[in-house]
């Protein structure tokens, strides 16, 4: 095997057969680990309480978990080591060729699932490597999900409620101020609603993305979403006309959110439209269990290298002056829709943006 373990590893290995402990040992004594340093350092223990009691002296880099032993079996086995060691990794090892356990197994929390007539040195030494390794990747990932909550728990706790008392005692001065206090009350309501509703969307998106079960999505008509939305965007500004071609109906799976994505599309076309009128189409259409939002412009497009990067976080194309979050937030509710958002030049000029949604 090319893989050679650079330091010693500290295995502590729970099986009570002797036979079977006897060849592990033999493995993982193998060529396939060893090196200058000497080779893993093993703990050998044969019941469960044992092996709890080595984990609370001394740190092990691997454990190899025999799922029979004296005290328990099966499941009951994993469950009772992960309910006291979630940090550690765990390689499972059993004399059953069963590969729904296994996958069980491994949903459960055990880096690897081996069978003991299947293995070799070269089997152990990928496991163990493997486990280690990906154990690394869940830490720096839970890392990573601890830090979204963070932010997340900033934005819902200090910068909406700050806004919000900036808002309203705006809103006291606009009603109170005359000329030029009045409108720079009005400016700073105005500026308080943007923010506040993109801190909404960023709280939104965070909230998908660290939480450990499945989004809450439910049958939503994507019509009156659009129709909505479209005469919202209308009433952005008297030079723009938009218009749409809509079926009576077209359900998919989304959440309240899909007013947003919808919203955030055509507020984008409008701002990228031409110069003078803007004229804007929305078009649904449902082909083989496809709901298909088709939204074009007449502006005058978008040039092959952005369209690459033009759903990448920050990216906010040359016209616009915002933050770049709303195309990527399009991207990041509509793959949690399990849909799929592009971008290509339209026929007759301009931008057309499609997005595809799993018919309900």
């Amino acid at each position: 095997m090319s893989g050679i373990m650079q330091e010693p590893t500290d295995v502590l290995m729970v099986e009570d057969n002797p036979g079977d402990a006897k060849l592990l040992r033999h493995h993982l004594r193998g060529s396939s680990f060893t090196s200058a340093a000497g080779g893993p350092d093993i703990t050998h223990v044969d019941r469960l309480d044992d092996a709890f009691a080595e984990l609370s002296e001394h740190p092990f880099d691997v454990v190899f978990l025999d799922l029979g032993l004296p005290e328990s079996s099966g499941m009951d086995t994993l469950d009772r080591f992960l309910d006291r060691y979630t940090t550690v990794p765990v390689v499972v090892l059993t004399g059953l060729k069963d590969h729904d356990l296994s996958v069980e197994a491994i949903q459960r929390g055990a880096q690897d699932y081996l069978v003991k007539d299947e293995i070799d040195g070269d089997t152990l030494a990928r496991s163990l490597r493997y486990a280690i390794e990906r154990k690394k990747s869940e830490r720096e990932l839970r890392r990573q999900k601890e830090q979204m909550e963070f932010f997340n728990s900033i934005l819902r706790h200090d910068m909406l409620n700050g806004l919000e008392v900036i808002k309203m005692r705006a809103e006291l001065l606009e009603r109170r101020g005359e000329g030029s206090v009045e409108s720079d009350a009005e400016t700073i309501v105005e500026w308080s609603d943007n923010i506040i509703d993109l801190t909404r969307k960023v709280k939104s998106v965070l909230d998908t993305l660290t939480d450990d079960s499945d989004p809450e999505l439910a049958r939503v008509d994507l019509v009156p979403v659009v129709q909505d939305e479209t005469e919202r965007v209308r009433g952005m500004d008297d030079d723009v006309t938009i218009d749409v071609d809509l079926p009576d109906s077209a359900p998919v799976i989304a959440d309240d959110l899909l007013s947003e994505v919808v919203g955030n599309l055509l507020s984008n076309a409008v701002e990228h439209g031409g110069d003078g009128p803007t004229e804007i189409e929305a078009t649904v259409t449902d082909t083989n269990g496809q709901i298909r939002l088709d939204i074009r412009d007449d502006g005058p497009g978008i040039d092959d290298e952005t369209k690459k990067r033009v759903f990448d976080r920050g990216e906010t194309g040359d016209q616009s002056g915002g933050s770049g979050f709303g195309l990527y937030f399009v991207n990041s509710m509509v793959s949690v829709y399990g849909g799929e958002v592009t971008l290509a030049d339209s026929e007759d000029g301009g931008t057309v943006v499609t997005v595809e949604l799993p018919a309900a």
